[in-house]
């Protein structure tokens, strides 16, 4: 809390605390008076307090939704998912770092079980490592291929992290169109571009890379597909589209990307908070929007799977003004959303952006564009829409020409 006051720490999450108004901010004695009202009179734990340390690897780059994800999750694991915690994130150093404080007392009186509990959190967080493609705690050995991690431009060397970035990319997802291996890279901070022109009446085309800082502003000097090699150029991009689409054919990912989907729409009220429950289930979301601030595209990046696909492909529920009305509009899709949300939901705070036991020393990294419309639901349809290798995205496209007719039709009035 002292941390709060000196602006090095935040508040990124809690549950079942009583959440102050818009102009205020967190006391100490508002949360003990929380946790005591939660609590009995009377208990035989002697000790009450739950105090646990998750510590990020440094190359884990996690925005405030991603880290309040695994801390939601890490908390249900470890059977405090209906306890009033807070969760704090201490940015004083360079390894920001989560702090979770919660009670081990009940609504009852009994103590939640803590049996095996160092072990058991060691177990957890081993598995959310696994399941959100975090660097692990344990020892790595020299010879283990480097993790796909962001690209950091605080730490030099940009052009060789941009071209192992692009690589791994490459190798690990499966994508379409240009507008989705884009979509990819942007969650590793690298922004993508396709160039055309001519010159001296000869046409060219390439690709160009650069770096960009975690609000997506590009950051040095642009890198072309040739300067980092041939696996990132234009013809190396034609045959993994040709190779995603047989992959995508053979695994056919669309129906559990769409129960996923449909799944995070359970209490989701905004587009952060969809954002928020896609990535408990290692699924990561980019919208795209227009200055005006109006959502025009979505891409889903399922990092289970590899598998990177528009929103539109999977179905018209799923493309960019469907989302906005599901969100909008959650009773007029319930047929769609295959569960509930859960009663004991989390809270968020005003300042917050919905994206082990004793200081156990885990986790955590990751991470976070719709095509043509007439999609019908079945997987078979997901290839009904042609390779786009020049980058156009239909869906901006469509929205653009919308755009146009209003404009006509005011000139005429």
């Amino acid at each position: 809390m002292n941390k709060l006051k000196a602006d090095t720490a935040k508040i990124i999450l809690t549950n079942k605390m009583l959440c102050p108004q818009q102009d205020e901010v967190f006391k100490a004695n508002d949360m003990m008076k929380d946790f005591e009202l939660f609590m009995p009179q009377r208990y035989r734990t002697e000790n009450p307090v739950f105090h646990v340390s998750l510590n990020p690897h440094p190359d884990d780059k996690l925005s405030d939704i991603e880290l309040s994800a695994i801390a939601e999750e890490y908390m249900k694991r470890m059977g405090y998912g209906s306890q009033p915690y807070v969760v704090f994130k201490h940015q004083d150093i360079s390894r920001h770092h989560l702090h979770i404080v919660s009670v081990r007392v009940n609504e009852e009186g009994k103590k939640i079980n803590d049996k095996f509990e160092r072990r058991r959190s060691k177990d957890i967080t081993r598995s959310l490592e696994q399941k959100y493609g975090l660097h692990t705690a344990e020892k790595v050995p020299k010879e283990k291929k480097a993790d796909l991690k962001m690209v950091d431009v605080n730490q030099g060397n940009i052009k060789e992290q941009v071209e192992n970035v692009v690589r791994e990319v490459m190798g690990k997802y499966h994508f379409l169109t240009f507008t989705e291996y884009k979509a990819v890279l942007t969650k590793f901070n690298i922004a993508a571009e396709e160039v055309k022109g001519s010159h001296y009446g000869t046409s060219y085309s390439g690709i160009v890379y650069s770096a960009t800082d975690n609000d997506d502003n590009k950051v040095g000097n642009p890198f072309s597909a040739a300067t980092l090699g041939k696996f990132a150029g234009s013809e190396a991009l034609e045959k993994k589209y040709l190779a995603s689409k047989e992959h995508i054919e053979k695994s056919r990912p669309a129906a559990p990307l769409k129960r996923a989907i449909n799944k995070a729409f359970s209490g989701a009220t905004t587009k952060e908070q969809l954002q928020y429950n896609l990535f408990q289930d290692g699924i990561g979301v980019v919208y795209r929007e227009n200055a005006a601030g109006r959502l025009y595209g979505v891409t889903f990046i399922d990092h289970n799977t590899g598998v990177v696909l528009n929103g539109s492909r999977l179905g018209k529920e799923y493309a960019a003004n469907a989302i906005v009305d599901r969100i909008e509009n959650p009773r007029q899709h319930e047929h769609l959303t295959t569960t509930t949300q859960p009663q004991n939901s989390t809270q968020f705070t005003p300042q917050q952006q919905p994206h082990p036991t004793q200081e156990t020393q885990p986790i955590l990294r990751t991470e976070q564009h719709p095509e043509s419309s007439g999609i019908g639901n079945s997987i078979g349809s997901l290839f009904d829409i042609p390779i786009l290798p020049n980058g156009d995205d239909p869906e901006e496209e469509m929205f653009r020409r919308r755009m146009q007719r209003k404009k006509k039709k005011g000139r005429r009035m």
